[in-house]
């Protein structure tokens, strides 16, 4: 008889332990933390200054070939020997 009552007992607290946590579940929609807000914030703005960064380095690339094929036309060295 003693077993029965614990038994009850404890299917009684799992229930509604089971219950609870379902319902808080349902209730409490799912946003992202402020802390994640910044997060993705931050990382948007590294991501937009990288874009910046790679966009330098690519107009100091196409100058240096430039500057490069220019130059190679007009060494010294290049015109026709006698």
């Amino acid at each position: 008889m003693m077993l029965f009552m614990i038994i009850a007992i404890l299917g009684v607290v799992f229930s509604i332990a089971l219950v609870a946590s379902t319902t808080a579940r349902l209730q409490l929609p799912r946003r992202s933390a402020p802390s994640e807000d910044g997060r993705l914030a931050e990382q948007a703005q590294r991501i937009e200054l990288l874009e910046q960064e790679l966009q330098r380095v690519k107009d100091q690339a196409d100058f240096t070939e430039r500057l490069l094929s220019e130059r190679g036309s007009a060494l010294p060295g290049d015109g026709p020997r006698t």
